[in-house]
C-alpha cells in the first residue's frame, strides 16, 4: 500500500542481541516493510543489555505509529524499581477482577441451563374448578420463580460486564486510547448501497446494521484480527506500557465505582435472604429450579469476593499509589511532553496525504502556460480513468451481489420479525413469560436453549439500539455461520449454532425452535396465561405465517452470494497492480485510485489562477508538516536523553508513506501476561 520505503540506518550491534540465538534468522532493516522498522527497533531495544559499559549508541528511527510504544516502554524501564507497589497491588486488584468473572461465568451457566422443576401443563381430565384453582397457582409459582431467575441471571452478566471494564480500565493506557479513531466508525473502503422508498423502516434498519458492522463483529475477533482491521486507524497501541498517575486514579475510582454498583443490585437483597433463609416469601424464591444449590454456591463466592477480598485490594491499591504519587505524576508530565507533539505531527501527514499531489497541481500549471491541446487531451483521460474504474469488472459486481444480498436481508428481515416482537413481549414487559417442559411439544433439555434463542433473537430489529442490540438481523445471519459471540458472557453448551454442524443443521434447528414457539404459544402452554400479557395473543398470531424451508432457502442464497463476494475480494488482492499493466486493482485499491482520480479531475478543470492558490497551499502543508516534524524531533529527542539515558535521531516519514501501526508481538504491555494466562 505503500510505494516508497522508508529507510533506516542503523548501527548492526545495536540490533543484533548478545546471544544470536535468539534471533532465528538474521533480518536486515532493508528487508523490513516501512510501518514494521520501529516493531523491529522496539523488538531489539528490549533484548538490550543496559549495563554493557559501552558509549550510547544512536537509535535512528522514524516518526510513525509506534514510535510510542518504543518511547514508553524505554520510559518505564527507566523507573520500574520505584513503581513496585503500584503494580503489584494492580496486579494484586486484577486477579480478584479475574476471579470475580470466573465465578459469575459459574453462576450465569447454572442459571442458563437450570429449568423450572413443574409439572406439565396438560390434562387429559375434564377440567375442574380444582383444576383450574392448581393450574393458576402453579402459572403463579412459575411466573415468580422465572422472574428471579431472571433477575439472577441479569446480576450475573453485570458482574461480568463489570469485571471486563475494570480488566480494560486496568490494562488500557487512556493517554493512548484518545489519539486512535473509534472503533465504531465504518471502514471507508466498504462497499454501501442508497436504499429505496419502499420498505424505509425495514431497510432504514438494515442499512443502520451495516453502519454499525464494527460493534457487531467486533466482539467475534480475536485481538490479531481486530488489529489487522483497523491497524490504519490506530496510531498508538491502546496497552499500557508505562503506568502514570492519571491511569491509576482513574482506574482507583472506577474500580470503587463498579464494586458499589454491584453490592447495590437488585438481586443481591433477595439471593442474600435466599441463601441465608430469612424471609418466609423470599425463601420461597428459586425454590422450584433444578439448579438452586449451585446457583447460591457460586453467589456466595460472588458476594465474599465483594466484601472481603475488593476492599482488601482496593485500600492496598491506592496506598501503593500514594507511595508512589511523586514517581506517577511525572511520569504522566513526561508522557504527556512527547505524546502532543508526536500527534500534532502526524495530523500535519495526514492533512498532506489528503491534499492533491504538489508535482500534479505544478504539471497542470506548465500545461496551462505552455501546451493547451495536451492539457485538454489530459482532462479527457483523467475523466475516461474515472469512468475505467467505476466499470471494473471485480467493483461492478461486488456492487451487484451487494444490493442483492441487501435485499434478501430485508426478505429475512421480514419473515424473522414477529418472532423478534413476540421475543421482546417475553422479556422486557413487566410480567415475564416462562417457558416449560411440555409433553410431546418440547422437551426438559430443550427449553434453555429454546429460551437462549430468544434471548437472541429480542436483540434484532430494534427501533432504538443499545448495548448488545442491533437494527438489523446481522448478528444472527453471523450466527447461523457457527462464528461464536463473545467468549466471555457466552454460556457454554447453550449456544444454538457454535460447533461442527452445518449450516442446513443449524438452519433447522432455527427454524424447528420458531415453530416450537408458535405452537406452545397457540395452545396457550406457555408458562402462564396468554391474557395475562398485553398484546401476546395478536404478537403469537402474527407468526403463524413463517415458512422454515422459505426462510433456508433465502439464507442459503445470502450465504452463497456472500463467499462469492468474498472471493472476489480474495481474488482482487492477490492480483493487486496497477491499471497499465492490465492486472487488476484490490476493492481497497480501487477505491483510493478512485479518489485520486475524482481529484485529478477537479484539478484539470481549475484555472491556472486557482491552481496557483492550491500549489501555494500545498506547499504551506508541507512547510507545517516539517515544522510540527521540528518540535518533535526536538522535545523527543531531549526527552529521552534527559529522563531515559537513550540517544535518538529522528527522521520524518516520506510524504506518500502510508502510516500502520505495526504488530510487535516482543512488547507486551505491563499486564500482558496476566491476560494470556486468564
Amino acid at each position: 500500500e505503500c510505494t516508497t520505503k522508508i529507510r533506516l540506518t542503523i548501527t548492526l550491534p545495536l540490533l543484533l542481541p548478545t546471544n544470536n540465538s535468539i534471533l532465528h534468522s538474521p533480518i536486515h532493516p532493508s528487508s523490513l516493510s516501512p510501518m514494521s522498522v520501529i516493531g523491529f527497533l522496539i523488538e531489539s531495544f528490549i533484548k538490550r543489555n543496559f549495563n554493557n559499559g559501552k558509549a550510547h549508541e544512536v537509535i535512528q528511527t522514524t516518526a510513525g505509529p509506534g514510535l510510542m510504544t518504543l518511547l514508553d516502554t524505554a520510559l518505564y524501564q527507566t523507573y520500574e524499581g520505584q513503581l513496585v507497589a503500584t503494580i503489584s497491588s494492580a496486579h494484586a486488584l486484577l486477579h480478584v477482577w479475574f476471579e470475580l468473572k470466573s465465578q459469575a461465568s459459574a453462576m450465569l451457566q447454572h442459571c442458563c441451563q437450570t429449568t423450572l422443576m413443574t409439572n406439565n401443563n396438560n390434562t387429559t381430565h375434564a377440567p375442574s374448578s380444582h383444576n383450574t384453582h392448581s393450574k393458576q397457582q402453579q402459572q403463579k409459582e412459575n411466573q415468580t420463580n422465572y422472574a428471579s431467575l431472571n433477575n439472577t441471571e441479569a446480576f450475573a452478566r453485570y458482574c461480568i460486564d463489570c469485571a471486563n471494564e475494570a480488566i480494560s480500565l486496568l490494562t488500557t493506557d487512556k493517554m493512548s486510547s484518545s489519539a486512535n479513531i473509534a472503533s465504531t466508525k465504518t471502514d471507508d473502503s466498504g462497499i454501501g448501497i442508497r436504499i429505496r422508498d419502499r420498505d424505509s423502516d425495514m431497510l432504514g434498519g438494515i442499512v443502520a446494521s451495516q453502519e454499525h458492522t464494527w460493534e457487531e463483529i467486533g466482539i467475534r475477533l480475536s485481538p490479531t484480527q481486530q488489529h489487522m482491521m483497523r491497524k490504519k486507524d490506530c496510531w498508538e497501541s491502546t496497552k499500557l506500557y508505562c503506568p502514570d498517575y492519571v491511569w491509576a486514579d482513574d482506574a482507583m475510582s472506577q474500580c470503587q465505582r463498579l464494586v458499589r454498583a454491584l453490592v447495590k443490585h437488585a438481586a443481591v437483597e433477595e439471593l442474600i435472604a435466599v441463601s441465608t433463609c430469612m424471609g418466609a416469601g423470599s425463601a420461597k424464591v428459586l425454590v422450584g429450579c433444578s439448579l438452586r444449590g449451585k446457583i447460591l454456591k457460586s453467589f456466595g463466592n460472588v458476594m465474599l469476593l465483594l466484601k472481603n477480598d475488593f476492599p482488601l485490594r482496593l485500600q492496598q491499591f491506592r496506598r501503593g499509589i500514594e507511595s508512589d504519587v511523586v514517581v506517577s505524576k511525572r511520569l504522566y508530565l513526561i508522557k504527556t511532553e512527547y505524546r502532543a507533539p508526536f500527534r500534532g505531527f502526524l495530523e500535519g501527514h495526514a492533512h498532506v496525504q489528503r491534499a492533491p499531489s504538489l508535482s500534479l497541481v505544478q504539471d497542470y500549471i506548465h500545461l496551462h502556460k505552455w501546451d493547451i491541446k495536451a492539457l485538454k487531451e489530459r482532462r479527457k483521460l483523467a475523466n475516461q480513468r474515472i469512468q475505467d474504474y467505476l466499470t471494473d469488472k471485480n467493483f461492478v459486481e461486488a456492487i451487484t451481489i451487494e444490493e442483492k444480498c441487501e435485499n434478501l436481508e430485508v426478505d429475512l428481515a421480514r419473515m424473522i420479525f414477529p418472532f423478534a416482537e413476540l421475543a421482546k413481549l417475553f422479556f422486557d414487559g413487566r410480567t415475564l413469560v416462562p417457558i416449560v417442559e411440555v409433553d410431546g411439544v418440547i422437551d426438559g433439555k430443550e427449553v434453555p436453549l429454546l429460551q437462549e434463542q430468544l434471548k437472541r433473537i429480542r436483540c434484532i430489529l430494534c427501533r432504538k439500539t443499545s448495548a448488545g442490540m442491533s437494527k438489523g438481523i446481522r448478528p444472527l445471519l453471523i450466527d447461523l455461520q457457527g462464528i461464536p459471540r463473545d467468549a466471555v458472557t457466552s454460556v457454554r453448551g447453550l449456544n444454538p449454532y457454535y460447533g461442527k454442524n452445518s449450516i442446513d443443521m443449524r438452519l433447522s434447528k432455527l427454524c424447528s425452535q420458531l415453530l416450537c414457539v408458535y405452537e406452545l404459544g397457540k395452545s396457550n402452554k406457555l408458562g402462564i396465561e396468554k391474557k395475562e400479557v398485553d398484546g401476546l395473543t395478536s404478537a403469537i398470531k402474527a407468526c403463524s405465517g413463517f415458512d422454515g424451508n422459505r426462510f433456508s432457502s433465502l439464507y442459503k442464497q445470502w450465504y452463497e452470494l456472500s463467499q462469492k463476494q468474498q472471493q472476489i475480494r480474495i481474488t482482487a488482492n492477490r492480483g493487486n497492480g496497477a491499471r497499465h499493466t492490465g492486472t487488476p486493482l484490490s476493492l481497497e485499491g480501487l477505491s483510493e485510485e478512485i479518489r485520486k482520480a475524482e481529484i485529478e479531475v477537479s484539478i484539470a478543470m481549475a484555472s491556472s489562477a486557482s491552481l496557483s492558490v492550491v500549489q501555494q497551499r500545498i506547499e504551506h502543508m508541507e512547510k507545517d508538516r516539517l515544522k510540527r516534524f521540528g518540535i518533535l524531533k526536538e522535545m523527543v529527542e531531549e526527552c529521552c536523553l534527559r529522563e531515559m539515558d537513550l540517544a535518538i535521531k529522528l527522521v520524518p516519514p516520506e510524504k506518500e508513506c502510508v502510516l500502520e501501526l505495526p504488530e510487535i508481538r516482543s512488547a507486551q504491555g505491563i499486564f500482558e501476561p496476566a491476560l494470556e494466562i486468564a
